[in-house]
């Protein structure tokens, strides 16, 4: 792996921190979800000052190149990632449509109950005024 490769990993990494840190600020992600990309950023600051990792990895999984290695990790971390947070959206919506329902029905037993009011007030009463009238 090369010195240039290391110095990408460096500034990808550290591109990573700043707009994290930028969400952050603007209240655009919340600090759990950044967890996973400061982590993510770490481990590739790890490996690029630490070029040995990379090499060790390459080695046992029997990856001719480092780079190869840096390279798979982080299509299997993004991947990963993309399955949990679509894991996270399908309950979400499934939540939603479950709220959905719900007000669906709030809406359809008060408008029943309009409905049933308003029949009562249109219907003659035996009360003391039809009596009135006799």
């Amino acid at each position: 792996m090369s010195l240039l490769f290391s110095a990408t990993l460096l500034i990808s990494a550290l591109l990573i921190f700043w707009l994290i840190l930028r969400k952050i600020r603007r209240s655009e992600v919340t600090i759990a979800d950044s967890t996973f990309w400061f982590l993510f950023a770490l481990s590739l600051v790890l490996m690029g000052v630490f070029r040995q990792i990379p090499f060790f990895f390459a080695g046992i999984f029997g990856i001719e190149s480092p780079a190869n290695f840096v390279f798979a990790y982080v299509i299997a971390v993004l991947i990963l990632r993309e399955f949990y947070s679509t894991v996270e959206i399908s309950q979400l919506r499934a939540g939603v449509r479950g709220l959905a329902q719900k007000e669906a029905l709030k809406k359809m037993v008060v408008e029943s109950e309009d409905e049933m009011m308003a029949k009562r007030d249109d219907s003659p009463s035996l009360g003391a005024n039809s009596l009135e009238g006799k």
